[in-house]
């Protein structure tokens, strides 16, 4: 393991940082350019389609590539092709007055394939430069990351779309790309190449491997079965906050966002944890724990009546606070437990499970919303995470899957005995 990888993590991550932060900050704002222009929940929904689906149903594939082809050119190129058409927004809102709709929603959509490509790279870049014993450490540091852009983003794209034209936030996430590509560079990362070049590369080949791997192995395919489940039950809340701080408890917009952002500080306390406390010897516990814990959040805040308000701030900061517990945990057991060859493609798949089910849960959450009524639909989700911890318990294969294997515990109560001696 080299010597430098604190120091190569952290300029790493930092040029993500801006990336992310900048990335976020734009789409903020074609979401709000979109509902200015149209006012249409439609269009917003065909976006948010555009921005989930290209990655979803890319994942498994671009997987492949990073498993095949070196890390770093792919995030790099995917940064620069993102770049590339911001620029195309840029220009058409230069010498338009109004970007047309289509042009957002293609760029939506292109900008997805471009994270198809950069996000299983990512994730399959850390194993390759961090120890085993710190990858969860560096899990809550990254999803830490990622929390501080979702507290800042909304304000910041807030305050920039009402001081300065849009091509001028797009510009931003331009140079969001700039750093994150100069960061790599910086960070004189090894060729991040795990596959094997003897043998010639194949797309569909290479992807039908990847599936093999996922079926052969019954605790990850079980696993993801419940990420999938999770991701249907949980990821929907979000969206759902301003319906429920305004519609059902009568609130504002200004409660809407304190409901927010204690989800987002819980979120980003927890990934704090992780990153100070990450040494943690079966991860399927804490994962099930928060589960249990997030699911009691859920289930308590289900109960509440329109003028108990209070009750839910801190429900939601513990539904937040819960959550990285089990994603970053989930990304960490998997960079460690899957070999290099195959991360990229375990990850990719994972990915894809988890984006194709939250647009279901969406569907299923508003209808459900509609007709039964908003405040039960977080009973349901809490039912839905109980069922996700139990089953973190209950299969044998998923419960066992973070227990050292049956050789290195021999070898450790061998060296205990010697020493003993």
């Amino acid at each position: 393991m080299q010597k430098m990888w604190k120091r190569q993590f952290f300029i790493l991550w930092l040029g993500q940082a801006a990336s992310i932060l900048t990335s976020s900050i734009s789409q903020y704002a074609l979401i709000w350019y979109l509902t200015v222009r149209t006012g249409s929940a439609a269009v917003l929904s065909v976006a948010a389609i555009a921005a989930l689906l290209p990655q979803g149903l890319l994942s498994p594939f671009t997987g492949a590539v990073a498993d095949r082809f070196d890390r770093r050119k792919i995030m790099a190129l995917a940064d620069g092709s993102i770049a590339v058409v911001t620029l195309g927004l840029v220009a058409l809102s230069v010498a338009w007055s109004q970007l047309p709709v289509t042009a957002v929603m293609v760029a939506l959509t292109l900008r997805s394939v471009g994270s198809a490509f950069h996000t299983p790279c990512l994730q399959a870049v850390t194993p390759l430069i961090v120890p085993p014993d710190r990858l969860n450490q560096c899990a809550g540091w990254s999803q830490g990351v990622q929390t501080v852009s979702l507290l800042a983003s909304p304000a910041l794209a807030a305050l920039l779309y009402a001081a300065v034209p849009l091509s001028a936030i797009l510009v931003l996430d331009v140079l969001g790309a700039a750093i994150a590509i100069t960061a790599l560079v910086l960070a004189r990362l090894p060729e991040l190449r795990s596959g094997s070049t003897a043998v010639r590369f194949s797309l569909l080949s290479d992807t039908r491997a990847g599936v093999a791997l996922l079926k052969s192995r019954r605790w990850l395919w079980q696993l993801c079965l419940i990420c999938a489940l999770f991701s249907l039950a949980v990821m929907p809340i979000s969206a759902l906050f301003p319906l429920l701080c305004i519609g059902y408890f009568g609130g504002t917009t200004l409660t809407a966002s304190a409901v927010e952002t204690l989800f987002s500080v819980g979120m980003l306390l927890a990934s704090v944890l992780l990153g100070l406390w990450g040494r943690i010897r079966n991860r399927i516990l804490i994962m099930a724990g928060a589960l249990f814990f997030l699911s009691a959040c859920l289930l308590c805040a289900g109960q509440l009546k329109p003028d108990a308000f209070r009750l839910f701030l801190p429900l939601s900061f513990g539904m937040g606070f819960s959550t990285p517990l089990f994603s970053s945990l989930m990304t960490a057991l998997l960079q460690q437990k899957i070999e290099g060859d195959f991360l990229g493609r375990v990850l990719g798949m994972s990915s894809a499970i988890m984006t194709l089910a939250s647009p279901i849960g969406l569907a299923a959450s508003g209808l459900f919303a509609e007709r039964v009524g908003i405040i039960h639909w977080l009973s349901l989700a809490g039912c839905g995470t109980l069922l996700c911890g139990v089953l973190c318990l209950a299969l044998p294969a998923v419960r066992r899957c973070d227990h050292p294997p049956l050789d290195e515990k021999s070898s450790a109560s061998g060296k205990t005995r010697q020493n003993a001696v």
